[in-house]
């Protein structure tokens, strides 16, 4: 299975624009080589909503990642806390 092409936001644009003036979906999957049947959809739908050139990719796992060290970091620090009451 190979690499999905990356579109850029210029390319995304006028496909969108092609799909908007009758184009089928179909006809810009075959003519620009998309593979996924609802790629165009989505692009239209992000188009009209203002977000197409936002990517998301990879940012849920990230930003998991950044609350789970803060959480990390407050438990050590309460440890830190408990252990240093513990001594007195």
């Amino acid at each position: 299975m190979g690499k999905h092409k990356k579109w850029t936001l210029e390319q995304k644009i006028k496909i969108v624009k092609e799909f908007k003036n009758g184009a089928t979906i179909s006809y810009l999957n075959n003519k620009y080589g998309i593979s996924g049947m609802g790629t165009v959809s989505r692009w239209n739908q992000e188009y009209d909503k203002g977000i197409l050139a936002k990517d998301n990719r990879g940012k849920r796992k990230y930003n998991q990642e950044l609350e789970d060290i803060d959480i990390l970091k407050k438990s050590y620090a309460l440890l830190m806390e408990i252990r240093s009451q513990r001594r007195k």
